[in-house]
């Protein structure tokens, strides 16, 4: 299977590294500058399960064409219409098209633009990033990859693709529903970055308050219903895990997009909190903390506009 990642940040460049590792056929999707940095130094990457480099094959746009399986989308939510016009040379009359990215709402502008034939669905957990010295930075054990189709073409180029995931240092996983997937990691990451945000804290600062844990499942709760209301209610077993980490006291667990917000970065605030927002206000949902939550986004927002 011949594969193309576009992003080498924290999705990207970690599981592209590792599957490099493993011998998977792999290119990297860059900007020039990008090219060339990588080119002298090779992509690192900083592992609590020990550091290693490789030496990645790497395109710039003028040079990608139709060669490939699959094209792996590991673009921030907010980059996603950029995104979609550097992968277009290279989805093929054969390729499909895997995206890792946050949220919902950008599987149905994948499917617009190639169709639902074409698209799988992605949900990767890690929490990882690109450094400004450009190391990748996997700052928990976590590293995870699920795949899934949506008809029996994309579920036999799922199987395939996980049957490559097999073979690289990293946790993969075939799901038999993965819209359902999406909306379990949904309602959890909505959890994780409106309580970090409002609360500027961490989940073990947040849980060592007096209603820091109300607060969280009060949250979880909100987020939840609107996936019920939707139809894609959060199973047991996805709530158990979920709230397993979101209440974990002494957790340093934070999500990316506090990181960003204090990094004075552009964040995934409206894909992740105001589209859950719009979706559960549709549904006549009351959502009272997940609404200050993205609130509170759009003014941060506001205030870094010059």
């Amino acid at each position: 299977m011949k594969i193309l990642i576009l992003g080498v940040g924290g999705v990207g460049g970690y599981f592209g590294a590792r599957l490099v590792e493993s011998g998977a056929d792999v290119t990297f999707l860059v900007r020039p500058a990008r090219k060339a940095a990588l080119a002298t130094s090779g992509l690192r990457v900083e592992s609590p399960y020990g550091n290693f480099r490789i030496e990645p094959r790497c395109l710039t746009g003028d040079e990608v064409g139709p060669d490939y399986d699959l094209v792996l989308l590991a673009a921030k939510a907010y980059d996603l219409e950029s995104a979609l016009e550097a992968i277009a040379p290279a989805v093929g009359e054969q390729a499909c098209v895997v995206p890792f990215l946050n949220g919902w709402t950008h599987m149905a502008r994948l499917d617009e633009r190639f169709g639902a034939g074409r698209v799988l669905g992605g949900v990767a957990h890690i929490a990882g990033e690109l450094g400004a010295d450009g190391i990748v930075r996997q700052h928990s054990r976590i590293h995870s990859l699920t795949v899934g189709g949506r008809d029996a073409g994309t579920k036999a180029v799922a199987r395939s693709f996980i049957e490559v995931c097999s073979r690289a240092a990293f946790d993969s996983a075939l799901a038999e529903d993965i819209e359902q997937v999406l909306w379990d990691k949904w309602v959890f990451l909505a959890t994780l970055a409106g309580a970090t945000t409002l609360m500027r804290a961490s989940v073990g600062a947040i849980m060592a308050t007096l209603h820091g844990e109300s607060l969280i499942h009060r949250l979880y709760e909100e987020c939840q219903g609107v996936a019920t209301a939707v139809g894609r209610p959060v199973g047991q077993a996805a709530t158990d895990r979920a709230l397993g980490l979101l209440t974990e006291r002494g957790s340093g667990f934070t999500a990316s997009m506090l990181r960003d917000l204090e990094a004075g970065q552009a964040t995934e605030h409206d894909h992740v909190l105001g589209a859950l927002v719009a979706i559960g206000a549709g549904q006549g949902c009351d959502l009272p903390l997940l609404t200050a939550a993205h609130v509170q986004m759009q003014v941060r927002a506001a205030q870094a506009v010059p």
